[in-house]
C-alpha cells in the first residue's frame, strides 16, 4: 500500500511525519511542504506552518512513524485535524549549550463542539505509536494546555 522506499526514508530519517488525505483523493505529506529538504521524507528542514496546510475537504490525516508503524484519523468534515510537536527546551547550567528537543508528535481531529478529540501521538523517549483521547481546550497529555484554535485551523 505504501511506498517501500518513502518507508524506508521515514525510518532512516527518524522522526515522525504527518499526511493528510483529502475528499478528491489529493494526498499532502509534511515532506511536499518543506523549505529546505526537497520532495523526499529525509532530514530535518523546516516545514511550512500547518496553519498554511488547507483544511477544506480534509478527510484523514495520518502519522507516519519511524517503527514503520502508522496511524490515521478520520472525519467526514475538514477543518477538524490538528498536528503539534511536544517539545522541550533543555536549559544548560554554567555555559552550556541549551538544547530544544521533541518529546512527542501529535495529531488530533475534534470529535464534538466540546472540544473532545481523539488523537495519536509518536512518542520520542518510549519510541512508540500511542492512542488516547484529550480535549483542544485543556490538553492533558504532555501537560500542553489549550490549543489555538486560529494557529491549528480548527472551526469547532
Amino acid at each position: 500500500m505504501f511506498n517501500p522506499i518513502i518507508a524506508m526514508m521515514i525510518r532512516k530519517s527518524g522522526r515522525s511525519w504527518w499526511q493528510c488525505r483529502y475528499s478528491d483523493g489529493r494526498v499532502l505529506s509534511e515532506w511536499d511542504t518543506m523549505v529546505d529538504v526537497g520532495l523526499l521524507p529525509i532530514g530535518n528542514g523546516r516545514s511550512s506552518r500547518w496553519e498554511d496546510v488547507s483544511k477544506v475537504n480534509m478527510i484523514g490525516l495520518r502519522l507516519l512513524c519511524p517503527n514503520g508503524k502508522a496511524g490515521e484519523l478520520m472525519s467526514p468534515e475538514g477543518a477538524k485535524f490538528f498536528q503539534l510537536k511536544q517539545g522541550y527546551l533543555d536549559i544548560a547550567m554554567s555555559g552550556g549549550k541549551s538544547n530544544r528537543s521533541v518529546g512527542s508528535h501529535i495529531i488530533g481531529v475534534v470529535k464534538d463542539a466540546n472540544g473532545n478529540s481523539l488523537c495519536k501521538a509518536w512518542n520520542y523517549q518510549t519510541k512508540q505509536l500511542q492512542t488516547f483521547e484529550d480535549n483542544i481546550y485543556n490538553m492533558k497529555y504532555g501537560n500542553i494546555g489549550k490549543l489555538s484554535l486560529e494557529v491549528q485551523g480548527l472551526k469547532v
